[in-house]
């Protein structure tokens, strides 16, 4: 039985695997396009859109996880059928209960996972993602400005740094260009020079050592300041509010402070009720999964494979909207989380619980075998009706294509193609036989 535990292991294990890394790097590709374009209209670096990435993980991978264990236990259940494998393990006296406990131990791992996937890994996702955007909106100072590049990221200054210090960010080398609304202009050039958050404002202040600001004004006439020490406020007026604490959104809450709320949450009960039993029922949820997969899996000698993956992921897309439904419904306060969350996820286990109940009593033809038997048959016979119409349809388009060019030969033709065929000669005799003679 270790063996055989091991070999139903391998089984489920690496579809499941592949099915995460699948859906991690397709849904991670699907944000790259907007994350780049954030990234890249404000200037940031490229380690800023990795971090921005890898706070994506978990979101994604508590979307994906669900999906990839009903994945895994479906096509491991659809290998050992075809192969007749799980028919031989039948035959040995192993029945259906005994052969799910590796994939009901895959199971326990991922609800665990998935436990602490949306417990504690994605509250602190949701608001270091969140503080990552509000970095390359809003202090873009500190992420992009580079030495030997022209910068104007702050209203229509041009910046232009020699040489930036690694450790505390000091400047070397400063150049300023600043057009003026009357149409003057002011350059300052500086030494040195240092980045900083006003503690008045939420602006930056660009401080300057060292330096000389020249101010040509509209008329032409120039002065020539030098300084020691001058402060330049960089976008006072357009500078945002500062980046509020974690818990600005509910999903950034964990699951211990949905359960215990703190007095100060500004979010209703109805909210945070909705948002705590949602959670719980998507953790419960990989328990029951393995149960209505592995049916599924196994199916009919006459249903197709395809007609079993797409009814697993009908399933699963149908579920998942309707605990987003049921989510929207509690947190507005019009019903309770035990009507639009909780009996749904009953109704989805009892139907789990009798699907693998009826394999273990009919392992040859169940009744979900039998669904599965018609539904590919009907499937397939309107594949082939519809197969049969587009045939016709392009015989009717060949035939009407061939008359159409009969007609125009014979109108090109006219009364110079008789005469021509009358010019040949008479029809009878010499060598002349008739088509079929």
């Amino acid at each position: 039985m270790r063996t055989i535990d091991l070999y139903i292991l391998k089984k489920t294990s690496l579809p499941l695997a592949a099915a995460v890394s699948v859906a991690l790097v397709a849904m991670l590709l699907e944000k790259l396009v907007h994350v780049l374009d954030l990234v890249v209209n404000k200037g940031g670096p490229f380690t800023l859109l990795l971090e921005i990435l890898a706070d994506l993980i978990p979101p994604y991978l508590g979307l994906a996880l669900p999906a990839a264990l009903f994945a895994g236990v479906l096509l491991a259940a659809m290998r050992l059928s075809g192969g007749s494998e799980l028919d031989a393990m039948q035959a040995s006296r192993i029945g259906l209960a005994r052969l799910m406990l590796p994939i009901m131990a895959v199971a326990l791992v991922t609800m665990i996972g998935g436990f602490v996937i949306f417990g504690v890994l994605q509250p602190r996702a949701f608001f270091s993602y969140r503080s990552l955007v509000y970095l390359v909106t809003n202090t873009v100072w500190d992420a992009t400005l580079l030495r030997g590049d022209f910068f104007t990221g702050f209203g229509g200054r041009t910046i232009l740094v020699d040489d930036i210090s690694g450790t505390d960010r000091k400047l070397s080398g400063v150049f300023i260009y600043e057009p003026e609304p009357d149409g003057g202009t002011a350059t300052i050039s500086a030494l040195s020079g240092t980045v900083f958050r006003s503690v008045d404002s939420p602006g930056h202040i660009l401080h300057l050592v060292h330096g000389m600001r020249l101010h040509v004004g509209a008329n032409g006439h120039a002065q020539v300041v030098q300084f020691e020490e001058f402060d330049l406020p960089l976008d006072p007026d357009v500078a945002p509010a500062l980046l509020a604490g974690r818990g600005g959104n509910i999903r950034e809450l964990a699951l211990s402070e949905l359960w215990q709320p703190d007095p100060t949450v500004k979010f209703s009960a109805a909210k945070i009720n909705a948002e705590l039993n949602g959670r719980l029922v998507r953790i419960a949820s990989f328990l029951f999964m393995p149960a209505l997969a592995f049916p599924l899996g196994m199916g009919s000698r006459r249903s197709r494979r395809g007609t079993r993956v797409i009814i697993g992921t009908v399933l699963l897309v149908f579920y998942n909207h309707i605990l987003q439904f049921g989510g929207a419904l509690a947190a507005s306060g019009h019903l309770s989380p035990l009507v639009t969350l909780w009996l749904p996820f009953l109704l989805f286990t009892g139907f789990s619980g009798w699907s693998f109940h009826a394999a273990c009593r009919w392992p040859d033809e169940s009744p979900l075998s039998r669904l599965l038997g018609w539904l590919s048959d009907v499937s397939w016979r309107g594949a082939q009706g519809v197969r049969g119409v587009m045939r016709a349809w392009r015989g009717e388009l060949r035939a009407s294509s061939v008359a159409r060019e009969s007609i125009a030969v014979v109108i090109g033709d006219g009364h110079g193609g008789r005469r021509a065929r009358k010019g040949r000669g008479p029809t009878t005799g010499g060598n002349h036989r008739r088509p079929g003679g």
